[in-house]
């Protein structure tokens, strides 16, 4: 409990910094455009290329065969919107990382240092997206062992490259090179971060919950309010899916700061951070 009680303090706290600076939630508004735009994009060419104009398979075989042949597209919008979202992930938190200093980081310089580091960002994306599909591909295709061993892969994936974006962030280096060193400060925090994801994704879901309840209420009032009730829930999930995507990167600025430097961000508290890593340890 002591542990679900820290994190929720150090997400509430997240939220709270990112409510002095607002404007960091451009950047998850304008990754969530350009990951539309790629995703149309990227979607229709790939049906124009491979599906007959007017024909839509009904047989499950021809369907199982348009999948097939529309893996290299999936892959490319996973590398493409992969790209996009650590692109301006890394500008988020590289602003982040200044302002919890006490620097006064503009976007432009955000997405200046995301630009900067475009190129590790791409190998990065290209690392992650090809891991991410082996890893479904194998999970389809293997028996119930083979797809608990799979799992656990991934969880530890996920783990290891907890802490790449800020290394980005501050570090022009390769993809492996940042996996490395996200791993190896993540092994100094080793446990809670786990605790503070879960948390983090906890307090979404409560915070989603109003929004989930406004349809089935406005059945009560009619087909109207049904679709204005679906209309307001649509913009809520939106506001906060922005508001949730920009205040964790604030929370990963500030761990990775303790965790490399051992000092507390402004509006952090020592006690909250402290046994996420062993950096005052070191």
């Amino acid at each position: 409990m002591g542990a679900l009680s820290r994190s929720w303090r150090l997400l509430t706290r997240s939220f709270a910094v990112l409510m002095s600076d607002k404007e960091l939630m451009w950047l998850p508004v304008i990754s969530g455009l350009f990951c539309l735009c790629a995703t149309v994009i990227v979607g229709a060419i790939g049906l124009l290329l491979v599906l007959p104009i007017g024909i839509i398979p009904a047989d499950p075989a021809q369907q199982k065969m348009l999948a097939k042949q529309m893996t290299p597209f999936f892959f490319l919008l996973y590398v493409v919107t992969y790209n996009i979202a650590a692109y301006f992930n890394v500008a988020l938190v590289s602003i982040a990382l200044d302002r919890l200093a006490g620097g006064h980081a503009s976007l432009t310089d955000g997405l200046q240092t995301a630009w900067d580091r475009k190129w590790s960002i791409f190998q990065w994306a290209l690392l992650a997206a090809t891991v991410g599909m082996l890893l479904q591909t194998l999970e389809r295709r293997l028996d119930f062992l083979g797809r608990m061993v799979t799992g656990i892969t991934g969880v530890v994936w996920t783990l290891a490259s907890f802490f790449v974006v800020p290394v980005l962030a501050v570090q022009n280096v390769g993809p492996a090179e940042a996996l490395s060193k996200s791993a190896q400060i993540y092994r100094k925090a080793w446990g809670e971060q786990a605790v503070s994801a879960f948390s983090f994704a906890a307090i979404v879901f409560v915070f989603a919950q109003p929004a989930l309840l406004l349809p089935p209420l406005a059945v009560f009032y009619g087909r109207t309010h049904i679709l204005a009730g679906i209309a307001v829930a649509i913009i809520y999930f939106l506001l906060l899916a922005v508001a949730a995507s920009a205040a964790r990167g604030v929370l990963l600025a500030a761990l990775y700061r303790y965790a490399t430097t051992g000092e507390v961000s402004s509006g952090f508290h020592l006690d909250d951070v402290r046994r996420f890593t062993a950096a005052e340890e070191l």
